[in-house]
């Protein structure tokens, strides 16, 4: 009897499984003839090199909500597929954009283990959202990547000056973003200390730290390093 019950409860989650994950494909009303196809294109690479990633999955997702309703919008899968061997995509799926209100195309990659995003490292992946199809703006889509490597950032407290707070950021990819290392707003527990820090690798990391003292102005310091895979590379800010 429990055998029998166990056989059914698996068989019922096995359909609830099922039925998400074919609820999440798009299915376009195409019977009035507004549909139309869409080629999405782009590329993986890395940088600087330009060399492209094999065998990343590629998900094209389109949202959307009804015509003249304000019902909730709607999200559904509409083409799949992976890079080639040169890192490269090329997608074909179907959308409504006639019936319904305030669409966007949204195409998602996973972030790859020893790879490192700016747009995705504090997430599990990489996407590029769309409003529009105009332009051929959805057969450019390019992703890039940078080799993930380790950068050690010492703070040596060295000075017996008084301050507000005492900041130290990173930034890699061309500046494009900044990461917060450290903030110290006590400089009497202010200790040297080692900051381990995920970089990109064969670009200019740009540290920037700033000190804010007691008359509210700042003092400023910035420099730069070429971080390298399987090196020790460190940074030393005496403050």
């Amino acid at each position: 009897m429990k055998a029998s019950m166990y056989k059914i409860i698996a068989v019922t989650l096995t359909t609830i499984v099922v039925y998400l994950f074919a609820s999440c494909e798009y299915k376009p009303d195409c019977e009035t003839g507004d549909c139309m196809t869409v080629n999405f294109k782009g590329s993986v690479v890395v940088k600087p090199s330009g060399t492209g990633l094999n065998g990343i999955p590629v998900d094209v997702n389109f949202s959307y909500s009804k015509k003249g309703t304000t019902s909730p919008i709607y999200t559904g899968k509409i083409a799949s597929g992976k890079t080639d061997k040169n890192g490269e995509f090329n997608l074909i799926g179907t959308i409504d954009t006639i019936s319904v209100d305030n669409y966007s195309l949204t195409v998602t990659i996973p972030v790859q283990e020893g790879y490192i995003n700016p747009k995705g490292i504090h997430y599990a992946s990489v996407s590029e959202h769309f409003n529009s199809i105009s332009d051929g703006v959805v057969q450019n889509i390019n992703f890039e990547f940078y080799k993930k490597t380790l950068l050690t950032i010492n703070l040596n407290r060295t000075q017996s000056d008084d301050f507000r707070a005492f900041f130290v950021y990173y930034s890699y990819a061309k500046g494009v973003f900044n990461v917060l290392a450290r903030a110290i707003y006590d400089p009497k527990d202010s200790r040297s200390e080692t900051l381990l820090n995920e970089t990109a690798a064969d670009v200019y990391t740009i540290i920037r730290w700033e000190k804010r003292l007691r008359d509210d102005t700042w003092q400023l310091s910035i420099d730069s390093l070429i971080c390298r895979t399987n090196t020790n590379n460190v940074f030393n800010i005496n403050f």
